[in-house]
């Protein structure tokens, strides 16, 4: 028997239901791939088989193997580009990407496949379609991306942040929900935090990240202004990206002989990294978002200036509005400093972009999603619809 927990999702008629298979693809970047971890962690748990889809990206294995509980396959994929070279990578990986999925497909025999967006999904959804499998797709921007907006019209269930809308397709198929996270991300105590971190317990600190892959400009703010950061009592930590600066306890530090300033290339402990913060500096990615919220850290964003359709700028605006945190132009960088000094010293205003983190993440919508999928192959069962389940009875 399935395991429902309804979170305020629309009405959908469930009923009993066996043990589903999910093909969760999800590949390309953390923003991606973590959401589709949260869903599988939850689907397992109500006694699913699910299966990821990932990319050959170093941050995408370095991430999902310390799930051991959950199986995946890695396919080809590549970012859409119009340049003459990137057009062909894509079109050459896209087909490759299709044929994979379709060979997958086969062999796995999913009752549903769902795409959380990136480079790989496309491709997936498409073969899924192909194999007679309901498609469900995630768009956790709060402007859906090219790859939504192509698949969006053989998808079964559409998920979309409260207030976006995707013209030309039905009202029944669309749900609001949030993004999935993983069942660690939660906050933690701060103090403790800091001290896992090598850090003073008792020292105001700065998170600086730019998303899994880094960002190079907040990094290089980072090293540029680590000396008066700490000058001012800060102690920072800058996640600064696989590749770009190699892990380094920071030279300076402070008189209790503890690092001022730590820089990481990688982790996969965000509610350690986020927990022990008192002030954010991020991009404005979807799922670094959902995680801020989630561990209540006020933050300053910076939203990557190139992202397709602007979209960090769109999802920074509505966070902003839901007061858990300020927006900042990248080109506008040169004013970060004096942000930080005036912000880290108002517990005031802290507290109160405290309070909107709260509101904005109201709820975790990995258990309605759930829930929404277990009602979509029930009905599927029920009327005798679903190619890829029959191959199995």
């Amino acid at each position: 028997m399935a395991i429902s927990r309804s979170q305020g999702f629309q009405a959908e008629a469930q009923g009993d239901l066996s043990m589903g298979r999910a093909l969760i693809a999800c590949g390309g970047t953390g923003g991606h791939l973590s959401p589709g971890i949260a869903l599988a962690q939850e689907l397992i748990l109500r006694g699913w088989s699910c299966r990821l889809l990932i990319s050959s990206k170093k941050v995408d294995t370095r991430l999902i193997k310390k799930y051991t509980e959950i199986e995946y396959d890695s396919i080809p994929g590549s970012g859409l580009s119009f340049r003459p070279l990137g057009l062909f990578r894509f079109v050459r990986d896209f087909i490759k990407g299709y044929r994979s999925s379709l060979k997958l497909l086969e062999a796995y025999t999913p009752d549903v496949v769902i795409g959380f967006g990136g480079f790989i999904s496309a491709s997936s959804l498409l073969a899924g379609a192909r194999k007679g499998a309901k498609i469900a797709i995630h768009e956790a921007n709060r402007v859906p991306g090219r790859g939504t907006r192509l698949t969006s019209r053989i998808a079964d269930r559409i998920y979309l942040p409260e207030g976006v809308s995707l013209p030309g397709n039905r009202a029944d198929r669309v749900s609001f929900a949030g993004i999935p996270l993983r069942s660690e991300i939660q906050p933690l105590d701060k103090q403790a935090a800091r001290r896992s971190l090598g850090l003073n317990p008792f020292r105001k600190t700065l998170l600086v990240f730019g998303g899994s892959q880094g960002a190079r400009s907040l990094t290089e703010w980072s090293m540029n202004h680590a000396e008066r950061l700490g000058q001012n009592g800060l102690q920072l930590i800058c996640l600064a990206g696989l590749g770009f600066a190699s892990e380094r306890g920071a030279e300076a530090r402070g008189k209790d002989k503890l690092p001022i300033a730590r820089f990481i290339e990688f982790s996969d402990d965000m509610p350690t990294l986020l927990s022990a913060a008192d002030l954010v500096v991020s991009r404005a990615g979807a799922g670094s978002l959902a995680e801020i919220a989630r561990c209540r850290a006020p933050a300053i964003l910076i939203p990557y200036p190139f992202a397709a359709d602007d979209h960090q700028a769109r999802n920074a605006e509505w966070f902003e509005e839901q007061g858990g945190g300020i927006l900042l132009a990248d080109p506008d960088l040169e004013n970060l400093i004096g942000i930080i000094e005036d912000l880290i010293e108002d517990d005031l205003k802290l507290e109160t972009m405290r309070n909107g983190l709260l509101s904005i993440d109201a709820d975790n919508s990995r258990f309605g999603i759930a829930d929404s999928l277990e009602a979509l192959i029930s009905d599927s069962v029920s009327t005798g619809t679903n190619t890829a389940a029959g191959q199995r009875s």
